[in-house]
C-alpha cells in the first residue's frame, strides 16, 4: 500500500500529520503535506485509511496495489467525478491560481 498527497489540493490543515505523523509531514515553507514513507507498513493500513478519510479537502489518495495499476488508471485523460470535485474545491479556495501567500 502506498499513499499520495495532491499537493495542489492540500488545504494545509495538518490533520493527516496529527493522525499519522510517521507517514506525513508538513513542509515548513508553506504547510503543504508530504508523504515521508515509500510504502506503508501493514500495521498502519487502517490508520492510513482513517487519515485519508479525515482530510478536509480529500487530498490524500490511498493506492491499495503496489503494482501501480491505480497510478496508471489515474493518468486517464478523462477526470473522474471525484477528481473534478477536488479541483473545483481547490479553484474555489484559490481563485485565479493564487494561494494567498505573500
Amino acid at each position: 500500500m502506498r499513499v499520495v498527497v495532491d499537493q495542489d489540493l492540500c488545504g494545509t490543515s495538518g490533520q493527516c500529520v496529527l493522525t499519522l505523523p510517521a507517514t506525513f509531514r508538513q513542509r515548513e515553507s508553506d504547510g503543504v503535506a508530504e508523504v515521508c514513507v515509500a510504502t506503508v507498513p501493514q500495521a498502519l493500513h487502517a490508520a492510513l485509511r482513517l487519515a485519508a478519510s479525515q482530510c478536509p479537502v480529500a487530498a490524500i489518495r490511498v493506492v491499495e496495489s503496489d503494482a501501480g495499476d491505480d497510478e496508471r488508471r489515474s493518468a486517464d485523460p478523462v477526470p473522474s467525478t471525484l477528481e473534478a470535485e477536488r479541483h473545483a474545491a481547490r479553484d474555489q479556495r484559490h481563485p485565479g491560481g493564487h494561494d494567498g501567500t505573500i
